[in-house]
């Protein structure tokens, strides 16, 4: 049957198929029936059949039809007949077929069967509708020709007539771009292509084929080539230059450690050797061991450590010994520094070169002795630690002793020369520490040297090797198991840059997911385009019209990034220099638009099923103008997508003057239905007072933070809402939603998690401060990778970078110091009267704010706040009290008062003093004879303690006090300062008044002491509680 079929065999090859592996191969070879036959096993109508006249043999494949991944792994064998007929200019195939047990590869592949279906008449089409091959087509119409190169159109199919350098002439078929892809991976990546580089595979295409940029497209798509990049080229490993380390001159400070094995077993059953080398001396030191265990690792380095010293610093490779959890708990306990370097790396560990000359010693050694290596073991170090080191021009032990050892070659020589005098012990500890000083200098300007000329050797070929966060890298494959298998695997994902030259690479391993790799074991890993319709790749819900960015996503580049937010008059040089580069390494960080965070997804829990519903509001032609414009802006952003839902929440136009109209959205309805989601939101105060005490502060805003973070399908759902244009589900958190504060504040605590010494967000507010400016350096390059790796980005014009005081949630602050903002003064000083309790609400509230710097701010402002009573009219009656209160509050902050920020290393003084009406306290701290306001607090008394006798009313105003303060003061000791002198007997005279006791004991908890303090000297307090 097979043989009908024009598949012929051998006899050998016949007796070796079984009877169901011949089935096998009959069912897939032959059809069942001439009706279900395939087009692709089908000759031409009138010509004759390909089972009768083509000539076939058994010609097999390695790998499939096709590398479709191109994942360069070698695939099983197969057969395929490729013999064809041709009849009338047309190629018919012959059917082909599979068989596991061929030897040889089929030029048959996809992009092959695919170019086949194309006939003269489509190519023509496809030619004459591709707009790439406009221009050629009409120079092929005029005539045009260059001195190698002309057009013609020959029976409607468009060539390319080129002659090269060499004579040759070719005849080239001008390709559209449809078939583009499929003839480079014909060209390229099919079986009988070979993979080739750059070059041959432009000169195999140009021989038939051509089309514009194809020479540009033959590199994107050689260089793109999976199965090239991991199967890599000769000489491919180009090498990063030289890292020079800096040089040790401390013996044994830092130790250098590795493992030699496994070698024969010796007579006392040791099997492996521990090496350990010395930078500074290149003294070099050997443990034998019986296996390879923590536990004799631990045993050497305590039996090296008592003839040495416990270094500072070990450096070894990552093998499995050295990062277990028993060896790293002993070198934690002795107090060891641990440095592994990268894999597969040995150039970066220093015993390793010395390994080579100690195994072809000790090698030599046993072959010429006759005897175990554990025998020659003392010998061959002790070679090694007499002869002179090439960097250091001295022998390792005169550098460990100061002298020369008495080697065979010594004694010979001082039993040739005779006994000499003997120095006496002054003599020589002088004369010994006199050349151990001497040689120290000597060797370290031999190492440098050394290291210089390493350097300059090994630069030759080098070339600088960066890869950033994020990027996809080939890892190289040391050891290989045969020569056919590929050098590079991959691609894996950087996540993080650990120096110039080491990168933590997920390497997906079974037993470490991230490893260290040195530069020298990465390349780039250039991923392929996929060419296909946007259809296929896309869910059908996508809108239409897709936004398109213009520019760089609105990035700003580092010169416009330092004018918006760098005071550049008021930095050094090398300041502007630092914060120039720190700009630059994050530049995608500052931009004009929203970003996008993976961190956290806001989503709306309701309680009740009943959807909420809101009709559109009516607004003003000009008002639907605004509203409109607004919209456009939000959807080109991606914030929103026009969409329908069965809940939605009016659009509403905020117009504030002086300031730009903003589009909000009535979500009341929804939030009472919202189920509360609770997480702390940071203390302004708090914030500001550790800031301010900073030398160095720069402050950053995100660029609207609330559209930075992606909400839940549900969530966009409820938070619908209705417009006179339509109506929109938003995409990303919006202004005005219950919970929205507590989800971003969670976000910058995990996104600034463990960066609270110097980095404190409020919302979409993050102040950096630092004691010193390299200090900030750091810190602001810590908190720009977090804030980048987030997705987040920031908005340069509102950014304040290496400043000394800066503007942060309402207060200039810096230097220790804090003050009103500016704005928020001239805001104060030009309110207007107000006439109604809305107004007058209005103005407490921007003024109760700073109440801190306004020493009588309570007393002050009762005339206004008496005003406020349900048994006041609502159009206030203005008199001369309202109108003494309302300037002196004004009056207060435009004379811009300033506190100072809390020491908390240095005790609190806490001023007290009640009067008849109300009571006043002062926390301050002193300085030498200064006191130092930190804040002022006060507040009236009830009707119940104006009844008080003056001793309850003074202990009361402490007991209030303590409480209030509770922040500063509680666990550590403060003093009270009065002007009440019986409260210096509080403990003695509590037991005789009830509620005395009960004062002093709800002052336990704190360690204080009370001070007298004349009235006079005691102005602060007392003046804050007679104001009432």
């Amino acid at each position: 049957m097979l043989r009908k079929r024009g598949l012929v065999f051998s006899e050998r090859k016949v007796q070796a198929l079984t009877r169901a592996r011949a089935r096998q191969i009959a069912a897939e070879v032959v059809c069942r029936s001439e009706d279900e036959v395939p087009p692709s096993c089908q000759s031409t109508s009138d010509g004759p059949s390909s089972s009768d006249n083509a000539e076939t043999t058994s010609t097999d494949k390695m790998g499939s039809t096709r590398h479709e991944s191109a994942a360069g792994e070698t695939g099983k064998l197969a057969r395929s007949d490729t013999a064809a007929e041709v009849e009338e200019g047309k190629i018919v195939p012959v059917c082909e077929t599979g068989d596991e047990g061929g030897l040889v590869l089929s030029p048959s592949s996809r992009s092959f069967h695919a170019l086949l279906q194309v006939d003269r008449e489509l190519l023509i089409e496809q030619q004459q509708s591709d707009p790439s091959l406009t221009v050629l087509h009409d120079t092929a119409k005029d005539g045009i020709s260059r001195r190698n190169v002309s057009y013609q159109i020959k029976a409607g199919v468009l060539y390319r007539h080129y002659k090269d350098r060499k004579g040759r002439v070719l005849d080239q078929l001008v390709v559209p771009q449809k078939y583009r892809s499929d003839l480079l991976e014909l060209s390229h990546g099919s079986s009988w292509s070979g993979h080739l580089g750059i070059k041959k595979t432009k000169d195999r295409l140009l021989q038939e084929y051509y089309w514009p940029g194809c020479f540009r497209d033959a590199e994107n798509f050689v260089r793109s080539c999976d199965a090239c990049q991991r199967v890599g080229k000769p000489h491919e490993k180009n090498k990063a230059p030289l890292r020079l380390v800096p040089l040790i001159t401390e013996p044994f400070r830092r130790l250098v450690i590795d493992t030699v094995g496994p070698l024969p077993v010796s007579k006392s059953g040791y099997k492996y050797v521990l090496t350990l080398l010395c930078p500074a001396t290149k003294f070099p030191e050997a443990c034998p061991l019986k296996e390879l265990s923590s536990a004799e690792i631990v045993d050497a380095l305590l039996s090296v450590f008592a003839r040495i010293e416990f270094p500072a610093e070990i450096q070894s490779d990552q093998g499995s010994v050295f990062t277990s959890a028993l060896t790293n708990t002993f070198l934690e306990k002795c107090g060891i520094r641990v440095v592994h370097s990268s894999v597969y790396h040995p150039q970066s560990n220093a015993v390793e070169k010395w390994h080579s000359v100690f195994k072809r010693v000790l090698r030599a050694l046993c072959f010429e002795q006759k005897v175990d290596w554990e025998a020659c073991l003392p010998a061959t170090m002790f070679a090694l630690r007499t002869v002179p080191h090439e960097a250091t021009g001295f022998s390792p032990a005169e550098l460990v002793y100061g002298r020369s050892l008495r080697s065979p070659l010594r004694m010979l020589r001082e039993s040739w020369e005779g006994q000499g005098e003997d120095p006496t012990v002054v003599e020589y500890v002088l004369k010994l520490l006199d050349r151990m000083h001497k040689t120290q200098e000597v060797v370290e300007a031999n190492m440098q040297r050394a290291q210089a000329k390493a350097k300059l050797y090994y630069d030759r070929g080098a070339r600088e090797r960066k890869f950033e966060v994020g990027d996809q890298v080939m890892l190289l494959r040391v050891s290989k198991k045969n020569k056919l298998e590929v050098q590079w695997e991959g691609p894996a994902k950087v996540l993080q840059k650990l120096s110039e030259t080491n990168y933590a690479v997920e390497s997906g391993g079974k037993r470490k997911k991230v490893r260290i790799y040195h530069c020298n074991l990465l390349k780039p890993y250039v991923g392929r385009k996929e060419i296909v319709s946007l259809a296929w790749n896309t869910p059908e819900e996508v809108p239409t019209e897709i936004p398109t960015w213009e520019g760089k996503r609105g990035e700003y580049d580092v010169d416009t990034v330092i004018a918006k937010a760098v005071k550049t008059d008021v930095l050094t040089e090398d300041q502007l220099s630092d914060l120039r580069k720190v700009i630059s390494e994050f530049e995608g960080l500052f931009s004009d638009r929203p970003g996008r965070t993976d961190l956290v997804c806001h989503d709306i829990g309701l309680t009740k099923s009943t959807p909420v519903r809101s009709k559109a509001y009516r607004v003003s032609p000009r008002r639907r103008d605004i509203l409109a414009e607004e919209i456009e802006s939000m959807l080109r952003l991606g914030v929103i997508e026009a969409a329908e839902s069965d809940y939605t929440s009016p659009l509403i136009l905020v117009e504030v003057p002086g300031k730009d109209p903003r589009p909000c959205i009535d979500y009341r309805r929804l939030n009472t239905i919202t189920r509360d989601q609770t997480y702390p939101i940071p203390n302004i105060e708090e914030r500001v007072e550790r800031v301010s005490a900073a030398r160095y502060i720069s402050t950053l805003d995100l660029i609207r933070g609330y559209w930075q973070v992606p909400l839940t399908e549900r969530a966009s759902r409820y938070a619908a809402f209705i417009s006179p244009l339509g109506t929109f589900r938003p995409l990303m958190l919006s202004f005005g939603l219950k919970n929205a504060p507590f989800c971003f504040s969670k976000l910058m605590d995990s996104v600034l998690r463990g960066t609270n010494t110097f980095a404190l967000p409020y919302l979409d507010d993050i102040a950096i401060f630092s004691a010193t400016w390299q200090e900030h350096v750091s810190h602001l390059r810590e908190v720009f990778r977090r804030l980048r790796e987030a997705g987040l980005t920031v908005k340069a014009e509102k950014c304040q970078l290496g400043r000394a005081e800066v503007t942060y949630l309402g207060h200039v602050i810096g230097q220790g110091c804090r003050r009103p903002s500016e704005i928020k003064v001239a805001a104060v000083g030009s309110f207007p009267r107000p006439e109604t309790k809305t107004q007058i609400r209005s103005f407490l509230g921007l003024t109760g704010y700073y109440q801190r710097y306004v020493a009588n701010y309570s007393q002050v402002a009762s005339p206004l706040t008496d005003a406020l009573r349900k048994n006041e009219p609502n159009k206030v009656g203005w008199d001369e009290k309202k109108e003494q209160a309302f300037q002196s509050l004004k009056k207060a902050l435009t004379e811009r008062p300033v506190l100072r920020a809390p020491d908390y290393a240095q005790p609190f003084f806490v001023q007290c003093d009640a009067s008849d009406r109300g009571m006043g306290v002062v926390l301050c701290q002193k300085e030498g004879d200064e006191e130092h306001p930190i804040l002022y607090a006060s507040r009236k008394l009830t009707t119940r303690e104006e009844a008080y006798s003056a001793s309850e009313k003074e202990c009361a105003c402490l007991v209030w006090a303590a409480q209030k303060l509770s922040c500063y003061l509680a666990g550590a000791p403060f003093t009270f300062e009065t002007d009440h002198c019986p409260l210096t007997w509080l403990q003695q005279m509590s037991p005789k008044n009830g509620r005395l006791l009960r004062w002093s004991l709800a002052l336990q908890e704190f360690n204080f002491r009370v001070t007298y303090k004349r009235g006079k000297l005691n102005s602060n307090a007392d003046t804050l509680s007679r104001m009432y």
